[in-house]
């Protein structure tokens, strides 16, 4: 639809609701210039005082019509839709003065196209009262804009009020998921959520008094809050957890969030279409209304730049109150961050070094998953199983004492592998080819794969940048950090 028709038909409406329809009319023509939110809010400003007393002399004949409007820069923000599907109330499209593109549901469950109103008007009901919603959306350069316009008959505006504030309600309230920061704004996560009920402290292998102590602090934070006030210090505290990748952060913080069952609000990073700043201050300020909660930073290191340092220190602990906020950071690189947030006690008071497994954390694992690959190899072999000629323990002993040096992040690669291996060549053989492995021993099999994945460290080692060679040589972290740090 070109300029010329779009302003035709906004024109051929008008007699409608006139701010309803001048709002088609800047929606559509930015299709070829762009309208500042400033621009179009005044228009929308000086419009609405109008609203309430019109006439409509087409959809909406009678004797007098309100209008609850509001506008978002997030189309989740203000789910009209899912609020209406989720009490089986299926709006009617206006066809005739709507556009509709359609989208693809690509999830496992459907598969399929969907109709999304990008400007238009759908009816509905709502608690007796029949409505119009008016929907238009548009963009600038840094951002978009969706307009609801909620049009129904009464003498005032209550009714419309009640309805804009119950799907705001529904929409903040979690229903099986997480919030996570990302983009510039906050989102529901399922995926997030299945993932940390799945969670367990059984599948971290890690020294017993080292996840007691990282449960303990969690705990003891949560039930403290009245120490805290009789001290009279902000119920608030940090811990971070330092190490090289693949040694258990990410998994340890699911197990801890599926046991506390806080409010969780996870952090991708601070980047926003209005600077760090913004998207920093918008992260706070939604963990002190969601307070008491869990606030996840992943990588720390990456999202605290200089540009943003000041302020993220402002909002950590500086004039706001952060009651109830427990903040969980990680990072690879704790070498990376100022100091002024590393050994600050009033920031990150607690530390946990997730180092490279030793060899007793390194047989523990072994000896999990070996037990693991049994149960599955099965399966995985065709019926055929997995048969150890030495007993458990010996082989667990052997695989740590050939894995110096790895994460269990490697760790888990090589079984991995070492299942996908069992699975092909036991396929082979019963095909009859003759690529296939003789039928030797699965700890055999086992050993060879740590040949292989060693040779595939040691080549990636190989390849490394002067930073990276620098990180490796001692100097990537603080010197070693007990188990769990003292207060």
């Amino acid at each position: 639809m070109n300029d010329v028709n779009i302003t035709q038909w906004a024109h051929r409406r008008i007699t409608h609701c006139s701010m309803l329809y001048l709002t088609y009319y800047y929606t559509f023509r930015t299709l070829s210039r762009i309208i500042t939110p400033s621009h179009f809010g005044n228009s929308l400003r000086s419009l609405s005082s109008k609203v309430c007393t019109a006439k409509s002399q087409d959809l909406h004949s009678g004797p007098q019509f309100q209008l609850v409007s509001t506008t978002v820069n997030n189309d989740t923000a203000f789910p009209l839709s899912e609020f209406l599907a989720s009490r089986q109330n299926h709006p009617e499209v206006v066809n005739e003065q709507t556009h509709v593109s359609f989208n693809f549901d690509n999830s496992k469950s459907q598969q399929k196209v969907y109709p999304d109103v990008v400007a238009g008007i759908v009816k509905f009901s709502y608690n007796s009262v029949n409505f119009y919603a008016y929907k238009a959306t548009w963009s600038t350069t840094k951002n978009s804009f969706y307009f609801y316009g909620l049009v129904f008959e009464g003498s005032d505006d209550r009714v419309g009020r009640e309805l804009a504030s119950e799907v705001y309600r529904w929409g903040n309230n979690l229903k099986e998921e997480i919030w996570v920061f990302e983009g510039g704004w906050w989102s529901k996560n399922k995926m997030l959520y299945q993932a940390v009920k799945t969670a367990s402290w059984d599948d971290v292998v890690l020294k017993d008094e080292f996840k007691e102590g990282l449960k303990r602090d969690a705990e003891t934070f949560f039930a403290s809050k009245e120490v805290y006030n009789s001290l009279g210090i902000t119920w608030k505290r940090g811990i971070l957890l330092l190490g090289p990748p693949g040694n258990g952060k990410t998994e340890s913080i699911k197990a801890l969030l599926n046991e506390l069952e806080y409010p969780a609000l996870y952090v991708k990073s601070f980047t926003t279409n209005f600077g760090p700043e913004h998207g920093v201050r918008t992260i706070f300020d939604r963990a002190r209304k969601h307070s008491p909660c869990i606030l996840v930073l992943e990588d720390l290191d990456a999202m605290v730049t200089e540009k943003v340092r000041s302020f993220f220190l402002n909002e950590l602990d500086g004039l706001a109150q952060n009651d109830g906020i427990l903040t969980i950071a990680t990072t690879n690189h704790p070498e990376r961050i100022d100091d002024a947030i590393l050994n600050r006690p009033s920031r990150f008071d607690v530390k946990y070094d997730f180092s490279l497994p030793d060899f007793e954390l390194r047989k523990a694992f072994a000896t999990k998953w070996i037990r693991k690959v049994q149960a599955l190899g099965g399966r995985a072999a065709n019926g055929e199983g997995v048969i150890l000629r030495r007993s458990l323990d010996e082989v667990a002993q052997d695989v740590a004492e050939k894995t110096d040096g790895w994460s269990f992040a490697f760790l888990k690669e090589l079984f991995i592998s070492f299942l996908l291996r069992l699975a092909h060549d036991s396929s082979l053989r019963k095909t009859n080819k003759t690529t296939a492995t003789p039928d030797i021993s699965a700890e055999s099999v086992l050993l060879k794969q740590i040949e292989q994945l060693a040779s595939q460290i040691i080549r990636l080692q190989g390849t490394k940048t002067t930073k990276e060679e620098e990180d490796e040589d001692g100097r990537w972290c603080p010197p070693p950090i007990e188990s769990r740090a003292v207060d």
